[in-house]
């Protein structure tokens, strides 16, 4: 979203993390945070739109430039540090150096630290802050920081105790071990922040809002090659590309390939080089990628065999910054360090001297691929003999599996063929490679070519393709049905086989096992069993007969084709099903690993919207385990991965884990941010929406707001849903739903809900299932009195989960399960249950359930040892709300009532969170402000408001 303050986009994530350091400031004491990233990146952005935040916090500034990097204690000047006495102002004529020198065999910064201790010292109150909130210093450019300022910070840092937030700003030379800055990073602990690029979507939204364009589909991936989502780049290449194309083109079509800035730097730097080594970074823009520095300086036409000419000349282009060289096994291979700076050098290289090293490097090729590469990237006019050579490759990538080098070619050829048919077929098949290949941004373009196509099977096959990957279910649906009646009697089988394969996806899309199942025996019988075809449908059957409940058959499918001969390597869609499979039957341990194998390292290929997939479910098995930051960080890892691609279908899964940590730990912002990228329309398919409204569920779960879980989940609840979406193990949202019909008194509708599920998973055998909707079964029977009968079905419960690595599910039951006894009046059992709850709960830092389970506590009457500040436990809610000292005299039923009211409750609310009446809740509000001699919530709040202030000043 874009900051009003500022112009900051799409950093929620980062300005979550401030904020969670910003609370450890205000309970732990000075923290620093370096913000590191590229030029243009956004670093100073995103410091002024977190101070913009927090207007209540008092706010110092400071900026490092090049020329004043020499002037002794200019940071500490522009802060207000006072020089010592008698030595002036830093910023008056004459003083500098003098203000801090050195005092007998003291350290020159010694006097200037306790200068800067003093002045810190003042600026938090000497330990109480001020009423707004932590002090804030916002240093930018440190790298350009004096040396006495930041050794006089670092040393008041070190000793000060009350609460400041140093927020810093660092180029990338300030993050080399010798410079200040990194000095003065370790001196003080400083946590790192690495701005990455913005995502497409950002960049469609920075256009919008700074540059008043709403670029297309098209012009927002031009705009990321361009600028590799550097939003500084990115408003450069705008404000030049409106200049020179005009707003409507450049909506259209996007900003020239090389941003001028870009173009202007690699220029200046080719410039100030030998001519040998100009020619080698030349020859490396053509070759690509990190050739050997032996086969560049063959293009380059270097002496050959001069080794010592070669190095000198790789030498000189290391030292200007522009090849990184490193040795590989004896051999030399060298790189241009900036793709961005790359591309500049190969587009001005002009047509014929570009068109002319492409050649050369074909006749130096060694293999097949890069000959072929390089004798496209030299034509000039379309050529049938250089279009069947690249078909021939086409095919031979194709049948290796790697679609996105099979894409590659199939493009080259559509443009080189001078038959128009042979241009069409190219294009139908070039766009299936690439959404093959999972890049459906490249395949973007070429879809919308292809519908201006005759319609035929092999067109609609190809935009039913697309269709699934963008979710766009109906659509898909209807294609493939006239794709499959439309054959030709003549039609090849791999037309056929084809399209069953896309009538499975579509079938997984819309969570159909017994279409799946058979779609996938078509597509088997058609390409054969051991075909390519035949192997990747072979690969979906265990899923099919996993997701209808048939999991022994499933694991016999997969044993079979594990031992298959025809395998190859083409293994990574048999390890997603069996993972998958083995993560709804709570076989954690072989799901984790199996989805893990099915991610392949960077340097390895593999099908990426197989590793997409991968990504997602790995992500819900470390959220199962309590691994929450693998399972966080492996959500994040997939959206990054999504992001240049735009696979629609699979974002939501993602999204859905991310929102899901995010709202327990009380990060509140990122959490509802990945909720609303996670929410798809009535067309999107059913695996799409049941994602969207479980994220949406978590976050309003974890806000309490019960008629909120029920609004997420009426969609779902009246969507037209197969059976298998019921089925247990694969989406677990019923016992969510269910429990806020409880939350909400619904108890018939939920009984109702409940049952049929409840035989499904005991007909099953589903111990987690089985627990979770034990656990609101008990909470239902404990809301009718039948109090016994709760106990017996929690204590089954817990027995059905035990032994399963499944900490936040076994938490969930006890929590629900204690609940139910303190509502009872049975405070006792409940402290004891509710504890364990607790704990479990702070082990896994689901900060919001650690809150409520203290305050279950303190309204049984039990004392709470809260969780140490600093832990993964204290997160926003706990930060926030913290508990304040209640006067002695309350009960602690009077003081749970009390923090909830404070806290913006209404009585129901309040009634609703710890299971009273709101009559009861009436009761101790009337006690409430006798005891502290006020009259309304208001002044309620303003003491609450006053204790948080004095508890923080301790």
């Amino acid at each position: 979203m874009l900051n009003p303050h500022d112009g900051v986009v799409a950093r929620a994530q980062e300005l979550s993390e401030l904020d969670a350091l910003l609370g450890a400031a205000a309970s732990a004491g000075p923290q620093c945070v370096i913000v590191e990233g590229p030029s243009g990146i956004g670093k100073t952005a995103l410091c002024e739109a977190f101070a913009a935040l927090h207007p209540d916090l008092p706010v110092r500034r400071a900026e490092g430039t090049p020329w004043e990097r020499g002037l002794r204690g200019g940071i500490l000047a522009q802060l207000g540090v006072a020089s010592p006495p008698g030595s002036g102002r830093l910023d008056e004529e004459g003083s500098g150096a003098e203000a801090w020198g050195p005092d007998g065999d003291q350290p020159a910064w010694l006097p200037a630290g306790r200068a800067a201790g003093e002045w810190l010292a003042g600026l938090t109150g000497d330990g109480a802050p001020a009423e707004g909130g932590p002090a804030l210093i916002v240093l930018d450019g440190l790298e350009d920081a004096d040396e006495l300022s930041l050794e006089a910070l670092a040393f008041a840092l070190r000793r000060l105790r009350g609460p400041v937030l140093v927020l810093a700003a660092c180029g990338p030379a300030g993050t080399r071990p010798a410079s200040p800055a990194a000095q003065f990073a370790g001196a003080v602990r400083a946590r790192r922040l690495r701005l990455g690029p913005l995502t497409h979507e950002a960049l469609r939204e920075l256009a919008l809002a700074r540059a008043g364009v709403d670029l297309g589909p098209d012009a927002v991936q031009a705009l990321w090659r361009a600028t590799g989502g550097n939003p500084g780049l990115a408003l450069e290449a705008l404000a030049d590309g409106a200049e020179a194309l005009g707003a409507e083109t450049l909506a259209a079509e996007g900003p020239r390939a090389v941003v001028r800035s870009v173009a202007e730097r690699a220029e200046a730097a080719l410039a100030g080089l030998p001519a040998p080594s100009r020619a080698l970074v030349e020859a490396v823009s053509v070759l690509g990628g990190t050739p050997s520095a032996a086969a560049a300086a063959q293009l380059a036409r270097l002496p050959e065999g001069d080794a010592e000419a070669l190095l000198a000349a790789a030498d000189a282009a290391w030292a200007a910054g522009l090849l990184e060289c490193r040795t590989v096994a004896g051999s030399l291979q060298v790189t241009i360090r900036d793709p961005l700076v790359r591309d500049a050098v190969h587009a001005g290289l002009g047509p014929l001297r570009r068109s002319t090293l492409h050649a050369r490097a074909a006749e130096l090729s060694e293999s097949t691929r890069d000959r072929v590469r390089h004798l496209v990237a030299a034509a000039a006019m379309p050529d049938g003999d250089l279009a069947a050579a690249v078909d021939a490759l086409a095919e031979a990538e194709a049948a290796k599996g790697d679609w996105g080098a099979a894409a590659d070619a199939l493009v080259a050829a559509a443009r080189l063929h001078v038959d128009p048919a042979l241009r069409e077929d190219r294009l139908v098949r070039a766009a299936e490679a690439m959404i093959g290949a999972g890049d459906l941004t490249r395949a973007a373009p070429l879809a919308r070519q292809i519908e201006s196509l005759p319609q035929g099977a092999e067109r609609d096959a190809a935009l039913a393709y697309h269709a699934i990957h963008t979710g766009q279910a109906r659509r898909a649906g209807a294609l493939l049905a006239r794709a499959w009646e439309t054959r030709p009697p003549t039609a090849p089988a791999d037309l056929s086989a084809r399209i069953a394969q896309y009538r499975v996806l579509d079938a997984l899309g819309n969570w159909d096992g017994e279409a799946m199942l058979a779609w996938t025996e078509t597509a088997v019988r058609i390409a054969g069993p051991d075909s390519t075809a035949g192997i990747e449908a072979r690969a979906m059957l265990g899923l099919a007969l996993g997701l209808m409940g048939r999991h022994e058959e499933a694991r016999r499918a997969y044993d079979e084709l594990s031992s298959s001969a025809h395998l190859g390597g083409r293994d990574q869609r048999l390890r997603l099903g069996r993972g998958w499979v083995a993560l709804a039957v709570d076989d954690m341990d072989t799901a984790r690993l199996e989805l893990r194998a099915a991610i392949p390292p960077a340097r390895r290929p593999g099908s990426l919207r197989i590793a997409l997939w991968a990504h997602a479910w790995l992500a819900r098995a470390e959220f199962a385990v309590g691994r929450w930051d693998d399972a966080l960080a492996t959500a994040r890892a997939g959206l990054a991965l999504n992001d240049p691609v735009g696979i629609s279908l699979v974002e939501p899964v993602l999204r859905l884990t991310a929102a899901q940590v995010c709202a327990l730990r009380g990060q509140a912002a990122e959490a509802a941010e990945h909720s609303q990228h996670a929410q798809a329309g009535p067309e999107a398919y059913p695996v799409m929406r049941l994602s969207g409204a479980m994220a949406a569920a978590a976050v309003a779960e974890s806000a309490g707001d019960y008629a909120a879980v029920l609004r997420a989940f009426d969609p779902i609840v009246h969507m037209d849903r197969t059976p298998w979406v019921d089925e247990p193990g694969f989406w677990p949202w019923q016992d969510v739903y269910a429990n806020a019909l409880v939350m909400a008194g619904e108890l018939d509708r939920a009984d109702a809900f409940l049952a049929p599920l409840e035989e499904a998973a005991r007909g099953a055998g589903h111990r987690s299932t089985t627990a979770r909707l034990g656990s609101v079964r008990g909470r239902l029977l404990g809301a009718q009195g039948r109090l016994d009968e709760a106990v017996a079905v929690f204590e089954e419960s817990l027995a059905a989960i035990e032994g399963l690595p499944l900490p936040w599910g076994a938490a969930r039951v006890r929590f629900a399960y204690g609940q139910t006894l303190r509502r009872a009046g049975r405070r006792r059992d409940a402290s004891g249950v509710l504890a364990a709850a607790r704990d479990a709960f702070a082990v896994l830092g689901a900060s919001v359930y650690v809150a409520r389970c203290e305050r279950e506590l303190q309204a049984a009457g039990t004392g709470v040892f809260r969780s140490r500040a600093g832990s993964r436990a204290d997160s926003e809610e706990t930060r926030v709300h913290a508990p304040v000292p209640a006067p002695a005299a309350f009960t602690a039923q009077e003081e749970a009532v009390a923090r909830l009211v404070a806290g913006g409750r209404s009585n129901r609310e309040a009634a609703r969170e710890l299971f009273v009446s709101v009559k009861t809740v009436q009761y101790h509000l009337t006690r409430i402000y006798a005891k502290l001699g006020i009259g309304s919530r208001s002044e309620l709040a303003a003491v609450y408001r006053g204790g948080a202030a004095e508890e923080e000043a301790l």
